[in-house]
């Protein structure tokens, strides 16, 4: 009998930014719209949650300690390490092709982790792990776009501070002028973001 899938999902690159297709057999498919540093990264937390311990059985669960069976050092999947250089060869050779638009890349990784505690920081961390040879002026609009997104997210936190201020003691001539001064501090962080994506010449 022919076996039918539980459901048949359709994706492209206007909804996913990362698509890998393992047919039973030849090489992975991929299309990627991430730079290739954040798109190996997503690959690498594949390859660590493919190999990482259950640690769910019933004995992890009852004892709250790793289970000596189930949470035991695992050999790596067999062909894991195939998979993982195969997708990585069809990704975009960054040595190969001059970075014409590191900006939008960086745009790109900040959006991507967007989700992430904190985002300006991992982006950060992406482009500190790049070894790309990059121009000083590129270097320098890659700083400052994500500076911009670090003085947005503290724009966010003091709008959240300045509305839980405002929820709690509500607003009367006694809390008025600090939730005033709240949110022109809040402005003049807005402002200062928006100075350094102009400054990044894109």
């Amino acid at each position: 009998m022919t076996r039918i899938p539980d459901a048949v999902a359709f994706a492209s690159l206007d909804t996913h930014r990362l698509i890998v297709t393992v047919p039973n057999e030849g090489p992975a498919d991929v299309a990627c719209n991430l730079p290739r540093t954040v798109a190996v990264g997503v690959l690498r937390q594949i390859a660590a949650s493919l190999e990482g311990p259950a640690g769910h059985c019933d004995t992890a669960l009852a004892t709250a300690a790793p289970c000596p069976i189930h949470d035991a050092p695992a050999p790596r999947p067999a062909g894991l390490d195939a998979l993982l250089a195969a997708v990585a060869d069809q990704l975009p050779d960054e040595d190969q092709q001059a970075p014409t638009d590191w900006v939008a890349d960086v745009r790109s990784a900040l959006a991507f982790n967007e989700g992430a505690q904190h985002p300006a920081v991992i982006t950060l961390r992406d482009i500190l792990l790049d070894d790309a040879p990059r121009t000083p002026e590129q270097a320098l609009a890659a700083a400052l776009a994500v500076l911009a997104a670090h003085t947005r997210e503290l724009s966010a936190l003091a709008r959240r501070d300045a509305d839980e201020y405002r929820d709690e003691h509500g607003v009367n001539r006694s809390t008025r002028g600090l939730l005033t001064g709240m949110d022109h501090t809040r402005k003049l962080l807005d402002r200062h973001a928006t100075r350094l994506d102009e400054e990044t010449g894109q």
